[in-house]
């Protein structure tokens, strides 16, 4: 059985003092699994040149294929293909149509073109030249051959978006090509449980039966707060994949169960996009009353694009006179309850679905920190309304004091996974995506 060995790495010291983060490496990963591959190592490493050699030459022994980000611009730092070049003994040639390129893209924005854009291109002498649509510097595979192998490292430039374009539109059509050609091709099957409310330790003990009764599956936990992501990963052989689907899907089921109700989804839509799906289906459309969050629900919802057809609004009442006079919360229940309570967290839901006109609205009111806690309303304390059609309902939640800001997180994720209860039944997990 065999498969396509995968290694990234990642280029330049920015990415190792803090001023980015590796992004490129992440959105590769999500773009393999897809395939069902995965990236055996990620490395980042500085401009430094003899690390770049000897990292390409450390790396070729053990992968099929190598994917570089960085380090193809046009200053003195930007040194990936010569040393591409030095790794691969093959010195450099000039690419004459890149060059062209270039200069046409400066005279189009009407701009000279700086003399060190002529570096760009500069690629390895035995490399294959990607075109960049998006940017000046040019992708290119540079071929190595180990032994009886033949590998290869695919350059391409760091800016996301020129990254994700080569990606998508050079790397993963050979990918799915050598895929298909291959009759022994070994690949992967997943299932993902997203969970919210449980710890990680917690979640990993109540799987550890499944994990000492199933041996061959591996079970991967991933904290990604506010929630905890489960995958259980299985091997497929060429013509097996009915059954090890069928096996995963049971094992989806047996984890989900021994989890429990913390579990909200399965798949990898996140809660969010879930949600609006969930409204989008049944023509429901949905408005946010916030407090604590300053706004977090609404924006989680409308991050995602085309939500418009689903959410007409929402609300930061953050005062107690703005919730009097922007939601109809009436005076005497702030009076007599206090704003984190449940009847003043109904009456903010009530309030903004009325106002806006929406089909369902969820509101959030609580205690984020670090001060403002009282002996009966602690730190952590969160009250959520949520106002349907059928009537409105609150629930009150204690969450952990791990700061004022993942205290506002968990109750945003909260008052999601409420909407989402209510737009699709208590049993919301929906099947893989």
């Amino acid at each position: 059985m065999t498969s396509l060995r995968i290694a990234a790495l990642s280029i330049g010291d920015e990415l190792l003092d803090g001023r980015i983060k590796d992004g490129n490496t992440h959105d590769l990963g999500n773009a393999l699994s897809a395939l069902g591959l995965e990236l055996g190592e990620a490395r980042v490493i500085p401009d430094v040149r003899q690390t770049i050699v000897d990292t390409v030459r450390a790396l070729v022994q053990n992968y099929d294929i190598i994917v570089t980000s960085g380090g193809l611009g046009p200053t003195s730092d930007d040194v990936t293909a010569e040393c591409l070049a030095e790794a691969a003994g093959c010195g450099l040639r000039f690419d004459e149509p890149s060059f062209v390129r270039m200069q046409a893209m400066f005279e189009g924005r009407g701009i000279e073109m700086p003399a060190n854009n002529r570096r760009q291109a500069m690629l390895p002498a035995s490399s294959r030249t990607l075109v960049n649509q998006m940017g000046t510097a040019p992708g290119f595979v540079t071929p190595f051959v180990v032994g009886d192998r033949s590998v290869e490292v695919w350059s391409f430039p760091g800016v996301p978006r020129e990254y994700q374009h080569l990606r998508d539109d050079e790397l993963l059509p050979v990918l799915l090509q050598r895929l298909g050609s291959s009759g022994a091709a070994l690949t992967l099957v997943r299932r993902t449980l997203r969970c919210l409310g449980l710890a990680e330790s917690a979640i990993g003990e109540r799987l550890t039966p499944l994990e000492k009764a199933h041996p061959d599956v591996r079970v991967q936990y991933r904290a990604a707060f506010p929630e905890i992501i489960v995958r259980l990963v299985l091997t497929v052989d060429a013509g097996a994949s009915a059954a090890v689907n069928a096996r995963a899907d049971t094992l989806a089921d047996e984890a989900r169960a021994a989890i429990g109700s913390s579990v909200w989804g399965m798949g990898d839509e996140p809660l969010e996009e879930r949600v609006l799906t969930a409204a989008r289906a049944r023509g429901l459309t949905l408005a946010t009353a916030e407090s604590c969050t300053g706004g977090l629900v609404a924006k989680r919802l409308t991050d995602v694009a085309g939500s418009s057809d689903v959410v007409l609004g929402g609300v930061v009442s953050y005062a107690n006179s703005a919730k009097v006079a922007l939601l109809d919360v009436p005076e005497a229940l702030l009076e007599a309850h206090g704003a984190v309570s449940g009847p003043v967290a109904e009456a903010m839901a009530a309030g903004a679905r009325a106002r806006l006109g929406a089909s369902l609205a969820v509101s959030v009111s609580g205690v984020a920190g670090p001060g403002g806690g009282s002996a009966d309303k602690p730190v952590g304390t969160v009250v959520f309304g949520l106002a349907t059609p059928d009537g409105v309902t609150s629930v009150k939640k204690k969450f952990p004091d791990f700061g004022r800001e993942r205290v506002r997180e968990m109750a945003a994720a909260t008052a999601l996974r409420l909407l989402l209860s209510a737009l699709t039944g208590p049993d919301s997990t929906g099947g893989e995506s």
